[in-house]
């Protein structure tokens, strides 16, 4: 597919290319040049058997983000568990435990996804002029105590969970706070969630 694209001169700056798991560096020179974007999602990926996810092999593009691509292949909307993923893929393919950089993938799960998508200008960083989009993580949860200062990079991408969340604020707007959703009727959204499954299984199973 990635070939077709370059044959056909269809990179662009705004291209966003997905899944390029075994891109060969040739390829991923055509994409730098073109000024095309590269969106890793290492769960679904892996998942499909596309091959290993390993970020150290897209170093030749300087457009990068990481991101979920759905949660009927990923099982969650969880970008810790995709950070660790990616972290230990990376570590394990080039058997190094230091290979990996925290700070890097930290970067690429927030300003790095805001690049890929044309909205760096709007979110991805804490910036004046920018949304307030901000999250606050506890602490004092037990996979995260003993953290002695510093870089708090490393502690988010191996340790963090979405449970650690305490405060979400996106736009400004509190949609989070001490651990619950504000103004969220939760036994309704997920009767409204199971409701859907069960037609869409119903509709599938008419079909058949």
């Amino acid at each position: 597919m990635l070939d077709a694209l370059i044959e056909r001169e269809y990179l662009y700056p705004n291209l966003t290319v997905v899944h390029a798991t075994d891109a060969s560096a040739e390829q991923l020179r055509v994409l730098e040049a073109a000024g095309s974007s590269l969106a890793v999602t290492p769960i679904s990926e892996q998942r499909v058997g596309y091959g290993l996810t390993r970020f150290d092999q897209f170093a030749l593009v300087s457009k990068q983000g990481l991101g979920i691509d759905g949660t009927s292949l990923a099982g969650s909307a969880d970008m810790f568990a995709t950070m660790r993923l990616a972290s230990l893929t990376w570590s394990g393919g080039a058997r190094s435990e230091t290979a990996p950089d925290a700070r890097s993938l930290l970067e690429l799960a927030t300003i790095g996804g805001a690049e890929v998508v044309g909205m760096a200008s709007e979110i991805g960083t804490l910036s004046v002029g920018k949304r307030a989009d901000l999250q606050i993580i506890r602490l004092d949860s037990l996979n995260l105590a003993g953290f002695g200062g510093g870089d708090p990079s490393a502690l988010l991408v191996h340790s963090a969970h979405p449970s650690d969340v305490d405060t979400v604020i996106i736009g400004g707007r509190v949609v989070k706070i001490d651990g619950d959703l504000v103004d969220v009727d939760r036994p309704k959204l997920l009767q409204d969630a199971e409701g859907s499954a069960r037609a869409l299984t119903s509709r599938v199973a008419e079909r058949d």
